[in-house]
């Protein structure tokens, strides 16, 4: 299932999700943004956690060439999970 992806400059298998902000947090922060006119795209992306660290949240993550910020990064059994955002262009 997982694709050859380059996440911080390494080549590494991950599964990489688009995601919906109600997927992750409901629909709350999701019509804040709209309300401002921010709109974000997001991508879930899994890694095993003996190939890659639990990156900060607020930090910034390089996923195939494109900057994303990390809203939410936890170890699920071996498994990393990162949510991150980055504005529609």
């Amino acid at each position: 299932m997982a694709d050859e992806h380059e996440l911080e400059g390494q080549k590494l298998d991950l599964i990489v999700v688009d995601s919906s902000l109600e997927d992750l947090k409901g629909f709350g922060r999701d019509q804040l943004d709209a309300a401002q006119e921010v709109f974000k795209v997001y991508k879930t992306v899994y890694v095993k956690s003996c190939v890659f660290y639990i990156p900060k949240v607020d930090s910034e993550l390089i996923l195939d060439g494109q900057g994303y910020y990390v809203e939410e990064a936890k170890d699920q059994n071996g498994v990393i999970k990162i949510v991150l955002s980055t504005h529609e262009s």
